[in-house]
């Protein structure tokens, strides 16, 4: 079960990487600065050294301009 959960996490910030590409061109300081969180966790969320809490994955949607539910369900394309 735990590897299930960590495939569904990995596919989120997958996810949410993606929409960070197309709104932020890649710069991890605009994103967390608009997300409210250090750069450091940015680069560590991208890089899957550092997993998403809720209320981050909440702060970053919000950064994103996309809802939660669009980014679980993909719906944004």
């Amino acid at each position: 079960m735990q590897q299930r959960i960590n495939n569904i996490e990995s596919e989120v910030i997958e996810r949410l990487y993606r929409l960070f590409i197309l709104r932020y061109q890649g710069n991890n300081s605009k994103l967390a600065k608009a997300s409210d969180c250090s750069e450091t966790t940015i680069r560590r969320v991208f890089s899957g050294k550092q997993g998403v809490t809720l209320n981050l994955f909440l702060r970053i949607c919000n950064a994103l301009e996309v809802t939660p539910i669009e980014v679980l369900n993909e719906s944004y394309h």
